[in-house]
């Protein structure tokens, strides 16, 4: 077992349950809502992007799952909170069960995104590692989580 691996699911649950705990306090009004400014996303969009893209670079890059992604579609996406929270259960369980047991050797393993997922994550051009695409998954989830912050915040406070 790679206690790496295992260490960087601790961290992405920890990222996504406080993404979720924001997401909690809303009703699916407020998740759908569309912001007074323009080209934002809504609460709901930019969580389902975050759980989407998590979905993707761990699950497929990583675990080799097959793939639906529609990367676009993740930005226009409404519905309700109880569904999208179950998503997020399913995807920390997931999760867990490849990297609490991924072999050591697994995280020096190249992975092949498309381009469109990694012009759009700000990666480099050459071979990414397993590594590198879960190292993606902590920053790119992290910083959805500040979109989430402090976007509920707003949202809460009857700023917008």
């Amino acid at each position: 077992m790679s206690n790496e691996a295992a260490q960087i699911a601790l961290v992405i649950e920890r990222i996504a349950r406080e993404i979720m705990a924001k997401l909690a306090t809303l009703s699916d009004e407020q998740l759908n809502r569309r912001l007074p400014v323009p080209d934002a996303n809504t609460l709901f969009a930019i969580a389902t992007h975050a759980v989407g893209m998590g979905e993707f670079w761990v699950l497929t890059l990583v675990g080799d799952r097959p793939s639906n992604r529609k990367r676009s579609a993740e930005f226009v996406a409404v519905g309700g909170g109880k569904a999208l929270l179950a998503r997020y259960q399913q995807w920390i369980a997931d999760t867990h069960a490849l990297l609490d047991t991924l072999p050591v050797e697994a995280m020096a393993r190249v992975v092949e995104p498309p381009f469109e997922f990694r012009s759009t994550g700000g990666l480099q051009e050459g071979p990414l590692t397993v590594r590198d695409c879960l190292l993606h998954v902590v920053e790119h989830t992290a910083t959805h989580l500040g979109h989430v912050q402090l976007t509920a915040d707003l949202l809460q406070s009857g700023a917008i």
